[in-house]
């Protein structure tokens, strides 16, 4: 027994002297951070932190600026009836608004989308960004079941590559030998002018006031033209061109700016790279240069600044505005790293996608604006980085509103993708309610700059309601990193609040102590920490 004892107590003995200690945490030195309170001041639109169609209860967390009704389908939206296309998104069908998750039945009766829509955001304080139809044709009906009305059906089109399991009648539009099936609008579409639109801000503000009143604030003029004929070919067959996007843009905007002079109007809203140069009857699918057909029949000019030009020369000749904001839409088209979001600004950056090219997205479009037509504003109402894992697309998106700030973009609201991840709200998070109880990210800018942005990236900004300085500091990489932080123009009162994400919930850490000429500080592996520093 005693030796029994013995033993188990060399054993134990063993076995607590053979344990490895704790590792130490690996960290490797990082880039300097330098904030100065007192140097580049510029006020940060709140509109740089919008949403397409975000939840209420989201929005409501994030005390959500902008809520953005667009996308493909909104190209055809019916507001009479309620009801829209689907497009090459799914076969080209007339959807009524009612036949929605999660019962997909219309027993009810007619149901108005958009009044829903603005409601929530009403109820959330957001203001709504209003997609309004500029392509010339809309739903013509909305059946409240199968089978739809659509743009190629089998009844007229038996040969086509893929029908609708759900409604067999609706076609894909592409011929089984290879080829699009023939279009004819008046198959689903009923055909509108101008005043279409007119008539529904009118009903709009009946229902809700005007922009100046509460009432919806923002319209956007169409949605991505130069796709009109890919993805509502069955009623816009042919290719958009410099005149046609010019003269809708003209004759819309100025239906709106008629019927609610206090709305501010967006407009332009292409989707991508080529086509903020060239049209669609440029067939950029081959290239865009100014030797591109429609393109040469326009001077040469790229499409972006031709059509600011007419905007300007038209307020010159009768004294109104009609496009509030430069919109573009833009997604990433390559990579597979927080390297990204450098298109948005980086003027020796070239994209790694098919584009190849130095993009510095918002410095050229400020650049357009000056040269072509001053004063405009600047947006991006889609956009998407998303190349990556979840915590991947979440630091890339906490990157992107901060480059949105630093760089002064006017408005953005982020498109969700189906690659994103779920962790993207919290990159909204560390912006507008860090603590859960609403506190948020500065609203004047301060100088921020990295030693290397790509590992490390700074922002800050000052508060206006209490003064402090928020410093949101980005570890982008795989390895903790040690980077000192240095401050000046700003006076810091008392102990600074710590707060940090490394994949999880944002979490309160130690406060500290904050040196006027600022303080060295670990950055663990992807994560973001943002300081509160009283002033």
């Amino acid at each position: 027994m005693r030796r029994a004892r013995t033993l188990l107590a060399i054993v134990a003995t063993i076995a607590v002297g053979a344990l490895p200690a704790a590792p130490a945490l690996a960290v490797s030195p990082g880039p300097t951070l330098s904030v100065n309170g007192s140097a580049d001041h510029h006020a940060i639109s709140p509109d740089i932190y919008g949403m397409n169609f975000a939840s209420g209860g989201l929005a409501k967390q994030l005390d959500l600026p902008v809520d953005r009704w667009g996308g493909n389908t909104t190209d055809t939206y019916n507001w009479k009836i309620g009801s829209s296309n689907t497009g090459n998104d799914y076969y080209f069908e007339n959807i009524p608004d009612c036949f929605d998750a999660p019962t997909y039945t219309c027993d009810d009766g007619p149901k108005y989308g958009y009044r829903a829509f603005v409601r929530k955001d009403e109820s959330v304080g957001a203001d709504t960004l209003m997609t309004v139809p500029m392509m010339g044709w809309v739903a013509k009906d909305g059946k409240a079941n199968h089978p739809f009305t659509c743009g190629y059906s089998r009844s007229v089109f038996e040969n086509q590559k893929s029908f609708d399991p759900y409604d067999k009648d609706c076609g894909n539009g592409e011929e089984v030998g290879g080829g699009l099936v023939p279009s004819q609008p008046s198959r689903d579409g009923m055909q509108i002018n101008a005043s279409f639109d007119g008539e529904w801000v009118k009903k709009l503000q009946s229902l809700y006031g005007s922009a100046a009143d509460g009432g919806v604030r923002l319209y956007e003029l169409g949605n991505e033209p130069a796709l009109w004929n890919s993805t509502h070919r069955d009623m816009h067959p042919a290719p958009e061109t410099y005149d046609e996007l010019w003269q809708k843009s003209r004759d819309y905007g100025s239906a709106v700016k008629a019927a609610d002079p206090t709305a501010k109007v967006l407009g332009f809203s292409e989707w991508g790279w080529p086509n903020y140069f060239c049209s669609a009857a440029d067939h950029v699918e081959n290239g865009c240069s100014a030797s591109s057909p429609d393109r040469a029949n326009h001077g040469g000019t790229a499409l972006v600044e031709w059509f600011l030009q007419k905007l300007r020369a038209y307020q010159q000749t009768h004294g109104t505005r009609l496009l509030d904001y430069l919109d573009l839409h833009y997604y990433a088209q390559g990579g597979d790293s927080t390297d990204v979001t450098r298109s948005l600004w980086d003027p020796n950056y070239t994209d790694p996608s098919w584009i190849g090219e130095k993009i510095r997205l918002i410095p050229r479009m400020k650049q357009w604006v000056a040269q072509d037509y001053p004063g405009t504003k600047i947006s991006l109402s889609e956009y998407n980085l998303s190349v990556g894992d979840a915590m991947t697309n979440a630091l890339i998106q906490a990157d992107v509103l901060g480059i949105f700030a630093r760089e002064g973009l006017d408005l953005a609201t982020r498109w969700p993708m189906g690659n994103d991840g779920n962790l993207i709200a919290d990159a909204f998070r560390i912006y507008r309610n860090y603590d859960g109880n609403g506190s948020k990210f500065g609203d004047t800018w301060v100088r921020s700059a990295s030693g290397n942005q790509a590992k490390l990236a700074v922002y800050g900004a000052r508060r206006s309601g209490d003064g402090a300085y928020t410093i949101l500091v980005i570890n982008k990489t795989s390895n903790a990193l040690e980077s000192p932080l240095n401050l000046s123009g700003i006076s810091p009162k008392g102990q600074a609040q710590v707060w940090r994400w490394t994949g999880g919930a944002i979490q309160h850490a130690s406060n500290r102590t904050v040196p006027a000429a600022g303080f060295t500080a670990i950055y663990p592996a992807r994560s973001l920490t943002l300081y509160v520093i009283p002033a």
